[in-house]
């Protein structure tokens, strides 16, 4: 074991001196998801039920019905032009208060905005319902008062009778996979694959070309051992990047990873898969320019049918279903699942074999072609 851990410790060492290390490992990435977070970032937020009326009415009856929507958790903003931005917009229409004393049927139009959040959204209309149920309540009480200032003066005693709590149905999506939160663990899963695949397989080519292998292995270093150390560090070199991009993401752009534990252990299982492949293209590539363009092409594949650069919950059923392909696919499965969805391990847990299936399948390939020597 102890030598596993020497021959895995001692590459990871080679990658982190290598002069180009910090800027593959750290700055390329950052620079991706500056561009990509401010990008598929939502130009607002939307983090109270905030709500504009545009009141048309030309009588009382409408700004009576603004009285009705007050409430603490409404963010209320009452304008009698129709603004640029707004999250949503209730329209009064003009001849709210003459349909109302015609006892007339009459309708409201909401709008609303494409990005605004869906759970602020259901309190608002659940308070537009309950306000016009007030409304309709009062209308009946007294509408024989033909004074309708007596009708104004007066004090409806059914004011917060009853309360109201909203909720999103079960297993709905409260927040779309967007902004810094998608980005950070798409680019990490991307950059992962990319680094890996590259400096893990030039470094087994590259061993294996300069008979650094045959060196080890005709010490008292077994085949098992040998491959075992050489798989051990990719993972660490998987594990160190990904514990880079985490540390900026928390520190520099408040990332939220859901269930810390199925996050890392998401990234640990598709380390190992991307482990295993970088040793599969490094046995079986004999050139460094072959085995960035390779590693280069495959990483951005899969990346793009995975998820990284899009989330995947907006792409046509046939795009998604070739996505699967991809181990990306899976393992953003799991971050979407997790800070998106607010899931657990008993939604992911198929991901995650998934990944090991994956992981089994490069292995195989792995040992099947590691050479010692050409």
């Amino acid at each position: 074991m102890k030598k596993i851990w020497h021959i895995g410790y001692l590459d990871l060492k080679l990658t982190v001196k290598d002069k180009a290390f910090f800027f593959w490992f750290l700055v390329f990435p950052l620079v991706f998801i500056l561009i990509f977070g401010n990008l598929f970032r939502g130009s607002k937020t939307d983090t109270k039920a905030a709500l504009t009326v545009l009141n048309q009415d030309r009588g009382k009856w409408g700004a009576y019905f603004i009285e009705k929507l007050k409430s603490p958790g409404i963010e209320l903003a009452v304008e009698t032009i129709e603004p640029k931005e707004y999250f949503r917009m209730l329209v009064i229409p003009a001849d709210f208060s003459a349909k109302i004393e015609k006892r007339a049927a009459q309708s409201m139009l909401l709008k609303k905005d494409a990005e605004a959040n869906m759970q602020a959204g259901a309190i608002a209309e659940t308070k537009i319902t309950q306000a016009i149920a007030k409304l309709i309540a009062e209308l009946i009480i007294y509408g024989n008062q033909r004074d309708i200032q007596a009708f104004f003066d007066s004090r409806s005693p059914y004011r917060d009778l009853v309360l109201v709590q909203t909720r999103l149905p079960k297993d709905t999506i409260a927040k779309i996979p967007s902004g810094f939160d998608h980005v950070i663990p798409g680019v990490l899963v991307q950059f992962v694959m990319m680094m890996v695949l590259i400096y893990g397989g030039i470094s087994v080519m590259e061993d294996r070309k300069r008979r650094v292998l045959a060196r080890i292995l005709y010490s008292s270093t077994s085949f098992a051992e040998l491959f075992s150390g050489k798989f051990l560090g990719r993972v660490l070199m998987g594990l160190l990047q990904s514990a880079i991009l985490i540390a900026a993401g928390i520190l520099f752009f408040h990332l939220n990873l859901g269930n810390t534990f199925i996050s890392f252990l998401n990234i640990l299982v598709f380390t190992l898969a991307m482990a295993c492949l970088s040793i599969f293209i490094g046995s079986v590539l004999k050139k460094e320019e072959l085995i960035v363009g390779v590693s280069v092409l495959l990483s951005n594949m899969f990346a793009a049918l995975g998820g990284c650069w899009w989330p995947a919950e907006i792409v046509p059923p046939a795009f998604r279903t070739l996505g699967m392909v991809s181990p990306a696919y899976w393992a953003m499965d799991v971050f979407h699942k997790v800070i998106f969805f607010g899931k657990g391990l008993d939604a992911v847990w198929p991901n995650l074999l998934l990944l090991l299936a994956f992981t089994a399948v490069f292995m195989a390939l792995a040992l099947r072609f590691f050479k010692i020597e050409e």
